[in-house]
């Protein structure tokens, strides 16, 4: 299994925050395409898809939401090493 991948991470999270591609990439000023293939590349190395369309939307499947909630705890844990190293 491919290592993770944090930036990848950052854009799932993004994504799952909007409910569409278009919109999150908009937010991120990628194009949907780009961001696709990056949230495909996180897929791929979890092994399991994370997202399914519903209309229009995005909506996280169970996989989503175990890998967002995990995602979540490790951008907390990289603010909280930052934070500590810098004496905040």
């Amino acid at each position: 299994m491919p290592p993770l991948n944090l930036h990848h991470l950052r854009l799932f999270s993004a994504v799952a925050e909007d409910g569409t591609l278009t919109g999150a990439a908009r937010r991120l000023n990628l194009s949907a395409s780009a961001l696709s293939a990056q949230v495909k590349a996180l897929e791929g190395a979890l092994g399991h898809d994370l997202f399914e369309r519903r209309g229009r939307g995005l909506v996280l499947t169970e996989a989503g939401r175990i890998a967002l909630d995990h995602a979540q705890a490790i951008f907390r844990t990289a603010e909280d090493l930052s934070a500590t190293l810098k004496g905040g």
